[in-house]
């Protein structure tokens, strides 16, 4: 469980997020919707431990954050992840890098890793590609093979910041169904998305955020009203055309 107390924050005195109190119980599939510069990225990375907290306080699994992080980490599939797709990397090897926290400084894979690495391929449905280059991937294989590295952290949370950012339509249904599935097997899912529809068949949680959190509830519980409190009045809730 991840609990988020009083938590504000602000750059060059410019507040981004204030007064976040959130809960999120294990096992929640949960979508962080809002605006452009809401804070939505700012609240995964001060999750994530990436930006220090400034005022508040997070515990996670009953722990402060910083002891959490100690022993543990995030599975993290960011918004923008520059690879040189020309290198000459195969996708068992990007799913490798997933491990390296876990891994001692010079150390040598042994069997086991990559046994853990096409467990994780499998599991997101491209263990058939593991030896390929990530130059032959289409956009939709290359991001299983991101979630696959996510996986293979072995974290029990797995964060994702808009993960349909570069998919066409059939490859974020195709992409999400993937993460429903992967959510039911114990994982605590944690997706910022702008696309209402996907998230209303997929999430299970919804959380709210324009600087301040709007709502922290169940899906079928947030009502248009909240979405207009979140995104303004001139808000819309349209078909994403990918």
């Amino acid at each position: 469980m991840i609990e988020i107390q009083n938590l504000d924050y602000s750059i060059k005195g410019k507040s981004i997020l204030e007064d976040i109190n959130l809960t999120i119980p294990d096992g929640q599939f949960v979508a962080i919707i809002g605006p452009n510069g809401a804070g939505k990225s700012s609240l995964i990375k001060i999750l994530l431990g990436i930006w220090e907290i400034q005022k508040g306080e997070i515990s996670i699994d009953g722990i402060s954050q910083a002891a959490w992080l100690k022993a543990n980490s995030f599975g993290y599939l960011p918004q923008h992840e520059e690879f040189d797709r020309s290198f000459p990397a195969t996708a068992m090897d990007i799913v490798l890098m997933g491990l390296a926290g876990t891994i001692p400084l010079a150390a040598r894979l042994k069997a086991r890793h990559k046994e853990e690495a096409m467990a994780a391929l499998d599991k997101t449905g491209v263990a058939h590609l593991a030896k390929d280059l990530i130059a032959k991937l289409s956009g939709g294989e290359f991001q299983r093979v991101l979630l696959a590295r996510a996986i293979v952290s072995r974290s029990k949370y797995l964060i994702l910041d808009e993960p349909e950012a570069s998919l066409d339509r059939p490859s974020v249904q195709s992409f999400f169904t993937l993460l429903k599935s992967i959510n039911e097997t114990g994982h605590t899912i944690i997706t910022i998305s702008h696309d209402l529809n996907i998230l209303s068949e997929y999430c299970s949680f919804l959380v709210c955020l324009n600087h301040r959190l709007h709502c922290h509830n169940h899906t079928d519980l947030v009502s248009a009203e909240i979405i207009r409190n979140t995104f303004g009045e001139s808000v819309r809730i349209i078909e994403k055309d990918y």
